[in-house]
């Protein structure tokens, strides 16, 4: 069993799905609210709000699923405008939105290959 998991907010409704194996692809993206427009006379005008914690994502892939561990993930996936608690291995914890699941079939096994993505809304 990997260190990583998926939890209810509150402390008093526990059910956490944890991987079975750590993820072989783990990336948190923070990208900056900004752009960039070419104007008159060949300069630029740049606008930079910053990075926010609102447009922060964590995107990870596994190789190893059970079935059991998706179906898991999959009920989590389903409950509708739920707000999670993620830790990762790394002892990292956010309050997350489940924003997409992906699972594709290990030919010959009962288990997936999966890659989920979660919206960080606060990071604790």
């Amino acid at each position: 069993m990997a260190l990583c998991y998926l939890d209810y907010v509150e402390e008093e409704e526990t059910d956490p799905t944890y991987l079975d194996v750590n993820p072989v692809e783990y990336a948190i993206s923070n990208p900056r609210r900004s752009s960039s427009h070419p104007t008159m006379g060949g300069s630029r005008v740049h606008q930079d709000f910053g990075a926010q914690t609102a447009d922060r994502e964590i995107r990870l892939r596994t190789d190893w699923m059970e079935a059991a561990t998706l179906e898991d993930f999959q009920e989590k996936f389903a409950v509708i405008g739920e707000v999670w608690k993620w830790a990762d291995f790394e002892d990292n914890g956010y309050l997350v939105f489940f924003r997409s699941l992906v699972a594709e079939r290990i030919r010959g096994h009962d288990a997936y290959q999966v890659e989920m993505t979660f919206d960080v809304i606060e990071v604790l």
